[in-house]
């Protein structure tokens, strides 16, 4: 390898930006579809939010089982490269299965097991940049990762609204796996992590132990909590935006897929101004906290000054995805708190436990839903992820200058 890519790790970095871009499509596809989906599967309008939701909680259910249980062990045991193979492969073999649910619970079971093969790609991406890079350098490198990753959900949506069918979508999810696979041929894998293993291979069980200490179990959780208001917003906000532009008067309802192009488009602007911030500031953290009064002002922007048509609701939803545009930085921030022999599993983990939060959001938004009001419940459920988020920030170390050479006593 030439010394200008030991320094910036372009094939690393490109290798999880195509993961990442994939990992994001796939997610969203499923929001995008669920109404012609769902409908062809035989469920009726009026269930469609309800079963899409749960199916939707089930395949990120999926993705932080596979975290936790599977990629994350094996990438400190066996290496962060052999997890980027391993993840897209059972991603790509459970989309092609989704294109061929011939019902509504095996479609739920391929959804779930694609799910699983998801949940090893943005975490092994992120710990091989981070762990190849100069502390100075490890900014960019994520947040191209991020951008690019962003990306995915536009074409999620873009796809979801043309006119192939939600079967050809799920089998293009399958197309695009196997070109990220090919692609990864010929990547490094971590010095960092390969002198660490030299010395000793951390037992599966010591690893999961070692987290489940109380003090430990704290600080990843700081880390998962840092994330809430990104899915507050993208599950319920824009995947519910025809339900919620009912609930404000609108006449004409907001479309999902439409939502969705809106919001990621502006988030991948966001990751990359979140980054040159972080970047200038020599702080994550202070970026990260600026970056949750943007989303903070979006939110309420959409809660409590309606737009009267679509387009109004997009330019709203573009907004507050700009302020959760920290996704990049979040999980980059999450890596550095931990050593070389737990990074895997953390880096892993963290941004799929984010994605699991969706189920406690939606599910406290539905109980308060009935008391409150659409409007008031959700504002409520905004405003505690934003104070679990702001709080974890508050309570973490700022990582951005952090030597990642280090490793934890396992015991």
């Amino acid at each position: 390898m030439k010394r200008s890519e030991r320094s910036f790790p372009i094939r690393v970095v490109v290798a999880a930006s195509l993961g990442y871009f994939v990992d994001l499509f796939d997610t969203f596809l499923l929001p995008a579809l669920r109404a012609p989906s769902l409908k062809d599967l035989g469920v009726a309008a009026m269930d469609s939010l309800r079963i899409g939701t749960n199916i939707f909680n089930l395949q990120l259910l999926g993705q932080t089982i596979g975290a936790l249980l599977v990629w994350g062990p094996l990438a400190d045991r066996f290496g962060r490269k052999k997890v980027l193979f391993g993840s897209i492969l059972l991603y790509g073999l459970g989309n092609f299965a989704t294109a061929l649910a011939p019902t509504l619970t095996v479609f739920a079971l391929t959804r779930f097991i694609a799910g699983v093969g998801l949940g090893g790609e943005l975490g092994a991406g992120i710990a091989l940049i981070a762990e190849t890079m100069k502390p100075e350098d490890r900014t960019k490198g994520t947040m191209i990762v991020g951008f690019f990753g962003m990306l995915g959900v536009v074409l999620a949506g873009l796809v979801a609204e043309s006119f192939l069918g939600w079967r050809t979508d799920y089998i293009l999810g399958g197309i695009l796996a196997i070109v990220v696979l090919a692609f990864r041929f010929g990547i490094r894998e971590s010095d960092l992590l390969e002198r660490s293993l030299a010395v000793a291979k951390p037992p599966y069980w010591k690893i999961l132990a070692y987290l489940g200490r109380p003090a430990k179990l704290v600080k990843f959780a700081g880390c998962v909590f840092v994330g809430a208001p990104t899915f507050f917003v993208v599950g319920l906000l824009v995947s519910g935006a025809p339900e919620f532009g009912a609930a404000l008067g609108m006449h004409s309802k907001p479309s999902s897929a439409n939502a969705l192009v809106w919001t990621y488009t502006s988030i991948a602007i966001g990751d990359i101004l979140c980054g040159v911030l972080a970047q200038a500031l020599q702080s994550r953290k202070i970026a990260l906290l600026l970056f949750q009064v943007i989303t903070l002002t979006g939110f309420s922007l959409i809660l409590f000054v309606p737009a009267t048509e679509p387009s109004g609701y997009y330019w709203r939803c573009a907004l507050t995805g700009l302020g959760i545009g920290y996704w990049a930085n979040m999980v980059t921030n999450a890596s550095e708190q931990w050593g070389t022999n737990v990074r895997g599993t953390v880096t892993i983990a963290v941004p799929n436990f984010v994605r699991l939060l969706l189920f406690p959001i939606s599910s406290l938004f539905l109980l308060l839903r009935p008391i409150a009001g659409y409007i008031p419940a959700a504002a409520m459920v905004g405003a505690g992820c934003s104070v679990l988020a702001i709080t974890s920030i508050l309570c973490l170390s700022d990582g951005f200058h952090k030597d990642l050479n280090f490793v934890e006593p396992l015991g």
